[in-house]
C-alpha cells in the first residue's frame, strides 16, 4: 500500500492490521479532544495535531514512517489530508468486503421458495 509515494507493509484485510489502525485511531480522537481543551498558541495547537497524526502512523505503518511521508514538517494541512486518505482507503476496503459476504450469503427467501415449490 503507498501513502503520498512511500510505500508500507500494511493490509486492511489483515486482522492484526486492522486492530493496530482501529486503536491508533480512536487514540487520534482521543488526544485531538484532549489538545482542544489546551490554551495554546495556533503554532503550538498545529504541532500538536501534526504530532497525534505522526504517532498514528509510526504506530500503525512502522517507526518514523512519518519523517518519509511528512519529510519532517508540521504541515496540519498535510497531515489531515494524508489521514483523511487513509481512513477513506480502509473504508472502501470495508466497504468491499461487505460487498463479497453479501454476494455470497444465503438468500433465506430464495431458499425457502427452493424448499417449498410445487407444494401447496
Amino acid at each position: 500500500m503507498k501513502i503520498r509515494d512511500i510505500e508500507v507493509d500494511f493490509d486492511f484485510l489483515d486482522a492484526n492490521d486492522m486492530e493496530r489502525f482501529e486503536n491508533e485511531a480512536k487514540k487520534v480522537q482521543e488526544e485531538c479532544k484532549q489538545k482542544r481543551d489546551l490554551k495554546m498558541s495556533m503554532s503550538q495547537a498545529i504541532k500538536e495535531e501534526c504530532k497525534i497524526i505522526n504517532n498514528f502512523f509510526d504506530n500503525v505503518f512502522g517507526k518514523d514512517i512519518s519523517l518519509q511521508i511528512f519529510k519532517g514538517k508540521d504541515n496540519l494541512g498535510d497531515h489531515i489530508k494524508a489521514f483523511e486518505d487513509i481512513v477513506r482507503e480502509k473504508m472502501e476496503k470495508q466497504k468491499d468486503l461487505q460487498n463479497t459476504f453479501d454476494r455470497y450469503k444465503p438468500n433465506k427467501e430464495k431458499r425457502r421458495y427452493d424448499k417449498y415449490k410445487g407444494r401447496k
